[in-house]
């Protein structure tokens, strides 16, 4: 079933008193091609529900039980597996979830949202047969998920630079966490798989590729995960080459979910010392900041490794588009490069 494709904005706006957040939401864009994905392919849809309950289960967990609750993490990762067998029929919101986080850092769970919902437009456009021009349909979905600027993560690809070199935090979560870590890395995976199985030119061929990635997914990746988190363009190189600014949105928002997890189980830092560094890392990878902000360089590999995808910066081609980071195609750069401070130029669309 289709939904109507009037224009809805939700404005839930905080009252104007000292510390309180608005509470701005914007719908997403109107079309004919809303739920094609979840309609045509709905085990493939419901396969990602466990990663939202994951992600955003992993900030509650840490808030209410504290950055060492080796037991409340090992029964969320139990419930995880559980979801990954018997999903969700629909994906539950974030302040269901986490309703205590989301209080705490609404803006950046906004941004999350926000960027889950392209996550699904996309999915919709290259799905539905009745789209026959998916490049313009997809770059049009992306302005406006673009429009929203401050909940929109930026179109510039910095790799895994914001992970290594964010703050002493960094790589907290993995150490601690490894399993759950390892679950949250193989979705990443998961994610950019689909793009590419939706790649093909058929809804028969879309089928087959799916039911296979949904295979390899839960029988290998997941019980083997990856080293190091994906970028999507490792994974997704045919549908990065056509989109590679969502290539770049949705590592970034990969990134920012990762250092959450660093910053929410950092004993170090007080509940303040947490927002205020969530605060600033959302900040520091908006849309609207990304002209101005400068990616930091990767002072150590730290707690954090990178694929060799990671080593491959984005680059522009004859025709003046680009190939994002981690295209197979793209230019390799040293380990020197890498290990500076990466400008706005620098770092390509």
């Amino acid at each position: 079933m289709r939904y109507s494709t009037t224009v809805l904005l939700i404005a839930l706006v905080g009252v104007s008193c000292t510390g309180v957040v608005p509470r701005n939401s914007q719908f997403y864009l109107p079309g004919d091609y809303n739920f094609a994905f979840y309609d045509t392919h709905t085990s493939a849809a419901q396969s990602f529900y466990a990663a939202h309950v994951a992600h955003f289960g992993i900030y509650e967990v840490a808030l209410t039980d504290g950055e060492d609750a080796t037991e409340a993490f090992g029964e969320l990762a139990t419930r995880i597996r559980q979801f990954v067998s018997v999903p969700p029929k629909f994906e539950p919101p974030a302040e269901l979830i986490a309703p205590g986080w989301m209080r705490m850092a609404h803006s950046t769970g906004r941004a999350m949202d926000w960027t889950h919902l392209l996550h699904s437009q996309l999915y919709d456009i290259l799905t539905d047969p009745s789209v026959t021009d998916k490049q313009a349909a997809g770059e049009r979905s992306i302005a406006y998920y673009l429009s929203n600027a401050d909940a929109a993560f930026s179109t510039r690809g910095y790799g895994h630079r914001w992970m290594m070199a964010g703050g002493t935090w960094a790589g907290t979560f993995a150490r601690k966490y490894p399993e759950v870590n390892g679950i949250l890395w193989a979705y990443h995976w998961h994610h950019a798989a689909v793009y590419e199985a939706l790649m093909e030119t058929t809804p028969e061929a879309q089928k087959q590729e799916l039911d296979r990635v949904i295979e390899l997914f839960v029988d290998s990746v997941l019980l083997n995960p990856p080293d190091y988190m994906p970028l999507v363009a490792e994974v997704a190189p045919r549908f990065a080459k056509m989109f590679p600014s969502a290539a770049h949105i949705f590592d970034n928002l990969h990134m920012m979910h990762d250092m959450t997890n660093d910053i929410m189980v950092d004993e170090r830092l007080s509940r303040e010392q947490k927002e205020a560094q969530i605060e600033r890392m959302l900040l520091s990878q908006t849309y609207a900041s990304q002209d101005v902000v400068t990616a930091p360089g990767i002072p150590t590999m730290g707690d954090h490794t990178m694929g060799p995808g990671a080593m491959r910066v984005p680059t522009q081609l004859a025709d003046g588009s680009w190939l994002p980071q981690g295209h197979p195609e793209s230019e390799t750069a040293p380990m020197g490069q890498l290990m500076m401070p990466l400008t706005p130029r620098e770092a390509g669309r």
